[in-house]
């Protein structure tokens, strides 16, 4: 039997919100590391590998569909979920309709409730034993 609680990521770059997420996350009983931005993130598991992977669109340096898409060079099966409360720009930016990017598993629009992404991690992480 393990004990691990399994990894998240959370790529976010605002601090308040970064902050609630992870609590959450925490308390639901997720292990959480964190980033500002997609750079930053790639760095991160370049260090130590995750589980699942929640990330922002509009970020500095590099948003996240260019994280996502760097990401999926690296690492093709880690789950991931897009969160954005900009979709306006994304969608304009690449001609999409919805906020669901390519090499995304799942996505959320800001703001979104606690249970709905838990509900969303819980559908990509296999269950604990």
């Amino acid at each position: 039997m393990s004990n691990t609680k399994p990894l998240i990521l959370l790529v976010e770059d605002e601090e308040l919100l970064r902050a609630g997420v992870q609590e959450m996350l925490e308390i639901q009983g997720y292990e959480v590391v964190t980033a500002q931005n997609g750079s930053l993130a790639l760095a991160c598991l370049a260090e130590q590998p995750v589980d699942l992977i929640i990330t922002d669109l509009v970020m500095p340096q590099m948003d996240g569909i260019d994280f996502v898409a760097q990401l999926r060079k690296l690492n093709p099966e880690v789950p991931v979920i897009v969160v954005s409360g900009s979709t306006r720009n994304i969608m304009q930016r690449y001609g999409i309709d919805t906020i669901q990017v390519p090499g995304a598993n799942a996505s959320l629009p800001k703001p979104f409730k606690g249970a709905d992404l838990i509900a969303q991690i819980q559908r990509l992480l296999p269950p604990q034993v």
